[in-house]
C-alpha cells in the first residue's frame, strides 16, 4: 500500500473515533514532509471522552512495520464501530500521537515516519 494510502486510512479511523464521540465543528491538517507524515485533527466537544487516555494509549502503540502488510485484512475494511483491539491496530501504523484538549476543542497529532523501501 503506497504511504499516503496508508496515510488516508489513518486519518480515516482517526475522524471515526471523532464521530463516535459525536465531536462537531471538524478540521483537518495533513502534511507530507521529507520524514513523514503529520496528521492534525481538531473538533469541539464540551467534555473530554471518557475513553481518550486509553484511545492515547492505543494510539501510541510501538509501530510494527511487519502487520502493515495486514492491516486492511485485521480492520475489515470500512466499519462504522471499532472495537478496542481495532485502534491498537491503528496505533501499530504511527509512531507518535499527542492529545491536547484546550477550550472545548480536542486536538489529536499523529506523526508516521517513512521508511525508504
Amino acid at each position: 500500500m503506497l504511504e499516503k494510502e496508508k496515510s488516508r486510512r489513518i486519518v480515516d479511523e482517526l475522524l471515526m473515533y471523532f464521530f463516535s464521540h459525536d465531536i462537531k465543528q471538524l478540521s483537518i491538517e495533513l502534511d507530507f514532509p521529507k520524514e513523514g507524515f503529520h496528521a492534525k485533527i481538531q473538533g469541539h466537544c464540551e467534555e473530554l471522552p471518557e475513553d481518550i487516555y486509553d484511545f492515547l494509549e492505543m494510539l501510541n502503540t510501538p509501530r510494527d512495520l511487519n502487520l502493515e502488510n495486514y492491516y486492511d485484512e485485521l480492520l475489515g475494511g470500512s466499519q462504522s464501530h471499532h472495537e478496542e483491539e481495532d485502534y491498537y491496530l491503528l496505533g501499530s501504523m504511527i509512531d507518535k500521537a499527542d492529545i491536547i484538549y484546550t477550550d472545548h476543542l480536542l486536538t489529536i497529532q499523529i506523526f508516521r515516519k517513512h521508511f525508504n523501501s
